[in-house]
């Protein structure tokens, strides 16, 4: 019985030294080795923190770039608006130049002379008059052109010139209220509101009844609206909003944006 037993154990041992032993790894309460640490909370909020401002880094560099290229368009657009403005606003005028222009200049009337001789009673020499300049309708769209050209160019400084002088040198122009007008459109773009609304104000009060009247109004609404003037900009706004034109209709979308 006793080697029975003997042999039951030794069997017994054998087979369990014959499995292999699995690895004894000690857990903690979390599940988790006591080799490697668990993240804290605070550790996931500085990781989302700091993915989170990446992502906003990026999207205001392509914002930047954006409005860097929408800036850019925007400037094109207006350069594209004022040469197209111009372009129409010489073809209007033109049709109204069909008559030559006579500027006299330099004239001159001598005095009457009375002979000495008892014979000659009151004998009168014929006035001398130089000839007048003859200024075509030709002529006065060339120096307009050459003026608009100029402001197409964006040479502000030498269209600012050019305009002055057409208003001076051809008073009887069809287009000086078209120059008073570009004068106040430069100015307003180089900031010098004062010198703009000046301009425009020739333009309404001088020349009311030319086609670029209405416009002058809602460009001068516009910065008298920007100066505090709110009652004299609605007063201009509105005149300019009764009209169909282009001018109508920014007039009225302006009244609106601006809740006027």
């Amino acid at each position: 019985m006793k080697k029975q037993c003997l042999l039951l154990a030794t069997l017994l041992s054998s087979q369990l030294m014959a499995q292999p032993f699995s690895p004894v790894v000690e857990l903690n309460s979390s599940g988790y080795s006591d080799t490697k640490k668990k993240p804290s909370a605070s550790d996931i909020q500085r990781a989302e923190q700091f993915y989170q401002m990446q992502v906003l880094k990026d999207e205001v560099k392509m914002l930047r770039g954006k409005v860097e290229e929408l800036s850019y368009q925007l400037q094109q657009l207006k350069q594209l608006q004022m040469d197209d403005y111009l372009d129409i606003d010489r073809r209007l005028t033109a049709i109204s130049a069909s008559k030559a222009t006579l500027i006299p200049t330099n004239n001159t009337i001598d005095s009457i002379f009375i002979a000495p001789d008892s014979q000659l009673t009151a004998q009168t020499l014929q006035p001398e008059v130089s000839a007048p300049i003859i200024v075509t309708p030709e002529d006065i769209e060339e120096d307009y052109l050459a003026s608009s050209k100029l402001l197409k160019e964006r040479d502000f400084e030498g269209a600012i010139a050019a305009f002055k002088n057409h208003i001076l040198n051809f008073e009887q122009s069809p287009y000086s209220a078209n120059a008073h007008y570009w004068l106040g459109e430069i100015y307003e773009f180089r900031g010098e509101a004062e010198l703009a609304m000046a301009s425009f104000e020739v333009v309404i009060n001088s020349y009311s009844a030319h086609n670029k009247a209405m416009d002058a109004r809602y460009k001068l609404g516009k910065l008298y609206h920007k100066q505090g003037d709110s009652k004299r900009a609605i007063e201009l706004l509105k005149e300019a909003a009764q009209t169909n034109g282009g001018a109508g209709a920014k007039a009225k979308a302006y009244l609106k944006a601006k809740g006027l």
